[in-house]
């Protein structure tokens, strides 16, 4: 029988086998890589992406909120601006009240009684003063109570004046200073 000797054309055929073996398997690990590389790069290319959105959101916001704090502002001004209309308003309906008041005080003060400040809220009155004689104080409120646009006056505090000015050391006046105060009465 012949001899064939079959072991260097396996031997070659190991080695071609071998040889696809390890192109095939750099061609996939490159493959692999590759699309590892890819994935890298979409994800970096979304995170990226998504930081320019947050960063184009946070600046609308910050503009939305230069935006309402300006509305803010024009609002607490406007609600200024309607409540000082509504002031200058009521001055206008109360200011022939006012003049009124004054018409209707003059006559009824004794000679001997002054007047340093009148203070009107709504619809009460207060007067400080001073008077000569607590007669004169008193005739005052008899006639601020006779008066039918007033209510009774209620005096809130009387003491004798310590003023030891020239003006009063040469007539010996004595005065009385006083706090009265009292409603007016709606003209229905």
């Amino acid at each position: 029988m012949v001899k064939i000797n079959l072991l260097p054309w396996r031997e070659i055929q190991r080695k071609e086998k071998q040889q696809r073996f390890f192109i095939l398997l750099s061609l996939s690990l490159i493959i692999v890589l590759s699309i590892f590389v890819l994935i890298h790069i979409y994800i970096a290319n979304q995170q990226s992406f998504q930081i320019q959105r947050n960063t184009m959101l946070q600046y609308e916001m910050t503009m939305q909120d230069k935006n309402i704090s300006a509305m803010n502002i024009l609002d607490s001004k406007t609600k200024q601006i309607i409540r000082k209309i509504n002031d200058i308003n009521m001055l206008q309906k109360t200011r022939l009240d006012t003049i009124g008041l004054l018409n209707k005080l003059a006559p009824v003060m004794p000679s001997t009684v002054f007047l340093t400040k009148l203070t009107r809220v709504d619809h009460e009155i207060i007067i400080e003063g001073k008077a000569q004689s607590s007669g004169a104080l008193s005739e005052f409120m008899q006639q601020i109570e006779n008066e039918a646009l007033f209510q009774v006056p209620i005096i809130e505090k009387m003491k004798t004046s310590d003023d030891a000015s020239i003006e009063n050391v040469k007539t010996n006046d004595n005065f009385q200073l006083f706090t009265l105060h009292f409603q007016q009465r709606n003209k229905n």
